[in-house]
C-alpha cells in the first residue's frame, strides 16, 4: 500500500539557524556549525516560517516529507528527522561519552597524540604493539589522572563522529582468540550524555 504524504516537523529553537539548500542540511549555533548530505534519500527538506500577525513572534521548524511512499521507505522521514534533532542538540550542548579502561593483569598505557586528536594505546594484554587512533573530525579526547583514574573523555558536536570515535577506540582493544567471556580486557564505553 502507499501513503500518500509522510510527514515530519523539526521546531527550530531561538539562537539556531538552519538552512536546507539541496537536501543539504547547515545548522549553526553558539558552539558551532554542522553541515549533512541526505542526498541519498528521496525526500523534501523544507525550512518553514510562520509569523503571528497579532503578536508579530515567528515560529520556524524543518519540515521532512515524502510522496507516495511504502511502509518500508517512510522510515527514512523519521531518521531524517531525529537526526537533524541530533544536529541541533549537538550545536547547542554537544554530546560527551565517557571510556573506561578495562584490565586484569598487563595495565594498559595510553597517550594523547596532537593535544587530544588521537590517542596511543600500548601494553594491551601484555602485547608489544602500539595502536594509534585519530579522531573523526569535530571529537577531542582528554583525561584527567587525578579526578578519575582510567577514564578517557570525548567530547564533541557531532553525534555520529563521537560515537564513532568510541567504536574505533573499542574495536582496536578487541580479544583475538581467545574466550571473551574470560579475558575482560579493553576500553568500553560507561557513560553516554548531552555535555553541558
Amino acid at each position: 500500500m502507499k501513503y500518500i504524504l509522510t510527514e515530519e516537523h523539526v521546531a527550530i529553537p531561538e539562537k539556531i539557524e538552519i538552512t536546507a539548500k539541496s537536501k543539504q542540511v547547515k545548522v549553526k549555533g553558539p558552539r558551532g556549525e554542522l553541515t549533512k548530505n541526505f542526498k541519498h534519500a528521496a525526500l523534501d527538506i523544507q525550512v518553514q516560517k510562520k509569523v503571528n500577525k497579532k503578536t508579530n513572534a515567528s515560529k520556524s521548524r524543518v519540515s521532512v516529507r515524502m510522496w507516495q511512499s511504502y511502509r518500508k521507505q517512510r522510515c527514512q522521514v523519521n531518521s531524517v528527522a531525529s537526526s537533524i534533532k541530533n544536529m541541533i542538540r549537538g550545536v547547542t550542548t554537544g554530546y560527551k561519552f565517557k571510556m573506561v579502561l578495562a584490565y586484569a593483569h598487563f595495565p594498559i598505557i595510553i597517550n594523547l597524540l596532537d593535544k587530544g586528536l588521537g590517542i596511543e594505546i600500548k601494553n594491551f594484554l601484555g602485547e608489544k604493539i602500539i595502536r594509534t587512533i585519530k579522531c573523526l573530525p569535530g571529537v577531542t579526547i582528554t583525561r584527567n589522572e587525578q579526578e578519575e583514574k582510567n577514564v578517557l573523555t570525548l567530547q564533541g558536536n557531532d553525534l555520529n563522529n563521537v560515537s564513532l570515535t568510541c567504536a574505533l577506540i573499542h574495536q582496536a582493544c578487541a580479544v583475538k582468540n581467545k574466550d571473551i567471556r574470560q579475558f575482560l580486557d579493553g576500553i568500553y564505553v560507561s557513560e553516554k550524555r548531552l555535555e553541558i
